[in-house]
Parts: structure tokens; sequence; C-alpha cells
């Protein structure tokens, strides 16, 4: 008796990466409520089956987006470490994410939406040791490392003497605010500047900016 079933459809190799690219954009702007899974699947170019075949769910699409965009931070920093002064390694770092966010459009108001939206993560939890009635998500991993990594580093120049003693969380939320806001900004942030907040210019003057006004408010 012949096998009349179908042969699977192989799916391309790239589907994930695609379907993890295209719901970054889409959730960067919709927000988690904002995006359906049939929608994504509809600009992606696949069957909601083919979809969910990836991810179960739409939470789990979610956490891989997060998970996506720290990623690419994450290597950033790395890349930029250096063996200088807690000064240079900081503007170093600084560097590494204005370049990394200036390069990813939809990033930094993905992330800006993670960080104050209560769905579908309501406490985003950047201490992995504080106690919560569920598993930390790998982004939150992610976040809490990057996040521990650079205050480890304002730490350590404060006990060399190079920064001013200082709050390191009320600066790691400076630090956020003034990067990631400024590619969060939108039409707002291009009738301030005249140009887009992605334009080579205004990104290197974001660069500048961030350096020069963290350097003053830390150095002794």
């Amino acid at each position: 008796m012949l096998d009349t079933e179908a042969p699977p459809v192989p799916r391309p190799p790239e589907s994930r990466e695609k379907i993890l690219e295209t719901a970054e954009g889409l959730f960067a702007v919709g927000g988690y409520a904002g995006v359906g899974m049939r929608e994504l699947a509809t600009t992606v170019g696949l069957s909601k089956s083919a979809l969910f075949h990836h991810f179960p769910n739409k939470r789990e699409l979610y956490s891989a987006v997060l998970d996506r965009s720290l990623l690419r931070i994450e290597t950033a920093l790395l890349a930029a470490s250096t063996d200088g002064s807690p000064v240079e390694q900081l503007e170093s770092w600084i560097d590494a994410v204005v370049r990394t966010l200036s390069e990813d459009a939809p990033a930094a108001r993905l992330m800006m939406r993670a960080l104050v939206d209560e769905e579908p993560f309501p406490a985003i939890v950047l201490r992995p040791e504080a106690g919560l009635d569920r598993d930390l998500e790998d982004f939150e991993l992610r976040l809490a490392g990057i996040l521990e990594r650079i205050g480890a580093l304002i730490e350590e120049g404060i006990s060399a003497g190079v920064f001013r003693p200082v709050s390191i969380p009320d600066t790691l939320l400076t630090v956020i605010g003034a990067i990631t806001f400024h590619f969060s900004s939108g039409e707002l942030g291009e009738a301030l500047l005249g140009e887009s907040v992605f334009s080579g210019p205004a990104v290197e003057r974001r660069r500048r900016e961030v350096s020069r006004f963290i350097r003053r408010g830390l150095v002794a």
C-alpha cells in the first residue's frame, strides 16, 4: 500500500530568525497586547501552524524577541571590553550600546515597552536572587547580567577613587534613560533634533553627550 501522506514541507533555516526580526518591529510599535499571532504569521508569510511550530505561544515569542535584542547589546559590551581605567571602560561600553541601538531601530522602543509595560511580565526582575513566584525568563537573566556588569564597574571606580560616591541603581537608571529614550523618542526626538534620531550626526552627538554627561557626573 502506497503512503499517501504528503511529505513534510521543509522550512527554510532562516524562518525562526525572520519571525524574531519581524516580531521585534511589530512589538516595538504595538506592544505585547497590540500584536496578534495571526497578524505576525501573515506578515512573515507563514501559516499560523508553522508559526506555532517555532513558538508555542505569544508569551514565549515575546520573551525570545527581548532576549535576542539584549543578546546583541551583551555581545557589543563584551567586544568593547578593554583593560583601561574605569572611565575609559565605561565610555567604551556606552559607545557600544549607543552604536548597537543605532543599528537596530526597533530595539530601543521595544526595550522601553518591556521595562514599563505590565504585560506579560508584570515584574521584570533585575536581581536573580529576588523571590518571585515564577521562573526567570532568559532575557531577565541577561538584563540582570548586563546591569550587574556595569554596576560592578561603577563600584570599582568608586573604590579606586576615580568615581565619586554615587547611588549605583540611580546611576544605572540615568544611563538607561539617557541612551534608550533617545532611540525610542520617535517623532518627538525628530522634531527636537530636526533630523532622524538614527542619522549619523544625531547618533554621534548622542554618543558624545552621554559620555560627557556620565563623565561629569561620575568622575571625582
